[in-house]
């Protein structure tokens, strides 16, 4: 499900999940778009440290499996 507030910004449900191999899947539910996966390596294609912290405190606060800080 998706908002579009007046400034123009969009508020969009996501799927956060922790994959088999270390990454965090992010994925919107219903889109026809494969997931994006995030991983703590600067050097790799799909790599974004921060992001990736962000999104595993996420995981931890809410109980769900989530890599180790």
């Amino acid at each position: 499900m998706q908002h579009i507030h007046d400034d123009g910004s969009v508020a969009l449900n996501v799927e956060v999940r922790l994959e088999n191999d270390g990454s965090i899947r992010l994925a919107l539910p219903g889109s026809s778009e494969p997931p994006v996966r995030i991983k703590n390596d600067a050097e790799r294609p799909s790599g974004h440290p921060r992001l990736f912290r962000f999104l595993a405190q996420v995981l931890r606060e809410k109980g769900a499996p989530a890599p180790r800080p």
